[in-house]
């Protein structure tokens, strides 16, 4: 068997754009991946199109060959655009493999490990007043778990770039918490988000004032890159750290990770080089105690794909979707999965369970005048740009 073509279809919604990769053999079998990359879609489809011609010929069910080949290829590695476009091929590889087989994806990672995979949900909080209202539903649809922005920008803040203030956003942010707590009872687990926009001695302002709340973690609380910030809170923080989600590869979690400045990881496998890394960092983090939480605001063909690594991972905890997904998805994708009171369950298909209509979502496509989606934005009252 060999690989004949990758095909790349990009879809528009407001504010989003989603990419995806299928990868074509002359066995008539093709694999389903994802490279969604937010504000830079039109990147990865080309980094997608010049890797295509690179594995076109070779065998598919050699996927550590191809994935060693691409990541080498790139002699400036490690950037967002080529580690997602790599994960979405990697996918597709995985997808071949089972369709190939017989087989779901997480019998060939040697799963599963359980019978049922928890999921968490998002909501919007901006106000203590607006609790019951987002969180209300979502109890009543039986989810156990939801995060949301721990420190929420000034509900009057205007259009975006929005400015944020991160002294007055720690003090809205735990009278969110609390509100929140006081609503769902002890027995729901509370998620909160960050995006990286807090300097160090704020996150420990904020989290001293979240402690009593049993906070299940707080995810990216600072930068990113500064991966020593992270000693010092975990010196200083009395709430369970999580981040990953902008970390590409098992070297870029290193330090994290043998230092154990961390709770959890969260490793996105649309941008983490897909499957085949993503594995390899989760048992990394097994090794030192540090639980795995995939990252996953994405589309339904990532969140098969983390489905079936969750069966898989030993030290998995809690998976992220973001649900119900558009409409328009129940359009052109066939097998999208459906989470049942707050869980996800092993599929039986064999592969990874989920196929798009191509010229569907084509058609589809042209029928839409959207603009690119554009990059989330954030500034201090000053103007400074932070992250968002």
């Amino acid at each position: 068997m060999q690989i004949t073509a990758v095909d790349v279809c990009t879809y528009r919604r407001p504010g989003r754009s989603f990419v995806w990769a299928l990868v074509r053999t002359d066995a008539g079998i093709t694999g389903l991946g994802e490279a969604t990359l937010m504000g830079r879609s039109q990147s990865v489809r080309s980094c997608l199109g010049e890797m295509g011609e690179v594995i076109r010929g070779m065998d598919p069910l050699a996927s550590e060959d191809i994935w060693w080949r691409l990541y080498l290829g790139d002699r400036r590695r490690g950037g967002a655009v080529t580690a997602s476009a790599m994960g979405a091929i990697d996918v597709a590889l995985w997808d071949i493999r089972g369709q190939a087989l017989g087989v779901p994806i997480y019998r060939l990672l040697g799963g599963p490990l359980r019978d049922r995979v928890r999921l968490y949900n998002h909501a919007q909080l901006p106000t203590p007043e607006s609790v019951p209202d987002a969180l209300g539903p979502l109890i009543d649809d039986g989810w156990t778990a939801v995060k949301f922005m721990a420190t929420p920008s000034d509900p009057g803040a205007g259009p975006r770039p929005e400015r944020f203030d991160p002294r007055p956003a720690v003090r809205r942010g735990a009278a969110v918490v609390a509100a929140a707590r006081e609503f769902v009872g002890p027995e729901f687990d509370l998620l909160l988000e960050t995006h990286g926009r807090l300097r160090p001695v704020d996150v420990v302002a904020f989290a001293e004032r979240v402690k009593d709340f049993d906070i299940l973690f707080l995810e990216e609380p600072t930068r990113f890159e500064a991966a020593e910030s992270f000693r010092m809170l975990r010196e200083r923080c009395p709430t369970p750290l999580a981040t990953g989600e902008r970390l590409y590869s098992r070297w870029q979690f290193q330090p994290l990770i043998e230092n154990e400045w961390v709770d959890i990881i969260q490793p996105d496998i649309v941008h983490a080089h897909g499957i085949t890394e993503v594995k390899k960092i989760a048992d990394y983090a097994d090794a030192h105690l540090i639980s795995l939480a995939p990252h996953n605001p994405q589309s339904p063909v990532n969140t098969m794909a983390s489905l079936h690594l969750d069966l898989a991972c030993h030290n998995f905890l809690i998976q992220e979707v973001i649900w119900p997904f558009p409409e328009q998805f129940h359009e052109i994708f066939d097998g999208i999965p459906e989470p049942r009171r707050g869980y996800m369950y092993p599929p039986d298909a064999p592969g990874l369970g989920i196929t798009l209509d191509l010229e569907r979502a084509r058609a589809l496509e042209r029928k839409r005048r959207h603009r690119p989606a554009p990059t989330d934005e954030l500034q201090l009252p000053d103007g400074t740009w932070i992250d968002f």
